[in-house]
């Protein structure tokens, strides 16, 4: 009898989760070579496990020593080491790196087990703990924009292999439905959508709280002028709607809509512009080709090379928002031409196989 290969894969955050979804969908498929176990630490994680029917076991499974809480990265690494022991993987599959993972790896390089670390995140100097130093043995990069922002703060360029990003596959392939997504958030189908993609102070203290006030608020107070379009935001997972709604209700008069609608790209696909400060949802809009506005306050300008590149409109200036906006709602065309080469900078090819160079990836490195 043929021995399968075991894969152990381990994520610790809901968007980690969801973002290896359809990498987890295809290893199961692929149960004639490899043998694939989940492991998860988080109760969101353990319910978006069992709503996409996933097997997996949780953490807690490799320990007696109770977690002080759910999120408890100093207790969580003895167990996942005892996981490895256990399960005595053949490839050791993660999401970027954190205490936990670095360490795990280290393990792993330790005794022999290869390691593919996945990338999850845009790489920026305030996040390098997360890439820097890269100890694994393969890193699976979105494009050549993170490996030559990783390899220019001194990761090596040959663990580096170009696979595209998985999640990105089916962007350009979404066909929303406006009239369902209208009803579901109560607002008129028949007016052009901006939606401004939030997100809350990340590494670095970027975007600020000040910058978060500033960029909502200056939004909200400008679309006011364009009574075709409807202002939309969709809040960030990790931060309350409440949050934002409240920065938006100072604004005199608006009408935007603050919301956390189920699916993003589907709310994305369904709209005729972008917002957002340096989420990743910014490549979504480029992948989609949707005009898209960056807004960034602060003195480091250069998050996305999509301005430099022609393929966004940049606002680095609260006075600056409102011409920008302006060009976003009525000079869009100026973007088309660049596009594709920002496309396939972020996005390897851009051509919606970036599952199948991973799966072909963890292949090579497990020697099927």
């Amino acid at each position: 009898m043929k021995t399968l290969k075991r894969i152990l894969m381990f994520t610790y955050l809901q968007r980690h989760l969801k973002k290896m979804i359809p990498l987890i969908n295809e290893l199961v498929k692929q149960n004639d070579k490899v043998q694939l176990t989940v492991i998860l630490m988080t109760k969101e994680e353990e319910e978006i496990a069992k709503e996409n029917n996933i097997n997996y076991r949780m953490l807690d499974k490799f320990t007696d020593t109770k977690r002080n809480y759910d999120f408890d990265l100093g207790w969580g690494l003895k167990p996942l080491i005892n996981a490895i022991d256990r399960i005595k993987p053949d490839l050791f599959l993660a999401i970027e790196v954190n205490y936990i993972l670095r360490n795990a790896v280290r393990y792993c390089k330790r005794i022999g087990i290869p390691t593919l670390i996945v990338q999850h995140g845009t790489p920026n100097k305030y996040s390098l703990h997360a890439f820097t130093p890269f100890e694994g043995d393969c890193f699976a990069a979105w494009g050549q924009f993170t490996k030559d922002f990783l390899v220019s703060h001194r990761a090596s360029g040959d663990k580096i292999v170009l696979t595209g990003g998985v999640s990105f596959d089916k962007t350009n392939e979404l066909i929303p439905d406006k009239n369902k997504i209208a009803g579901d958030l109560n607002i008129d189908p028949a007016k052009k959508w901006i939606v401004f993609t939030t997100q809350g102070p990340g590494a670095g203290n970027r975007p600020s709280e000040e910058e978060i006030l500033t960029g909502v608020t200056e939004v909200a107070r400008q679309i006011l002028q364009y009574d075709q379009y409807q202002l939309i935001y969709q809040v960030h997972p990790g931060q309350p709607v409440e949050y934002i709604k409240n920065f938006v209700d100072t604004v005199e008069g608006h009408n935007a809509v603050v919301a956390k609608y189920k699916n993003t790209e589907e709310l994305m696909a369904a709209s005729d512009g972008i917002i957002t400060f340096f989420s990743t949802t910014a490549i979504d809009a480029v992948l989609m080709e949707k005009p898209l506005l960056l807004i960034n306050l602060t003195d480091d300008k250069d998050f996305f090379p999509f301005v430099k590149m022609g393929a966004a409109f940049g606002a680095y200036e609260k006075e600056e928002i409102p011409t920008r906006l302006e060009e976003l709602l009525t000079k869009a065309y100026q973007l088309k031409p660049f596009y594709r080469e920002a496309q396939e900078y972020m996005n390897y090819k851009n051509d919606g196989k970036a599952l199948e160079r991973v799966i072909s990836l963890c292949y090579r490195m497990l020697k099927l």
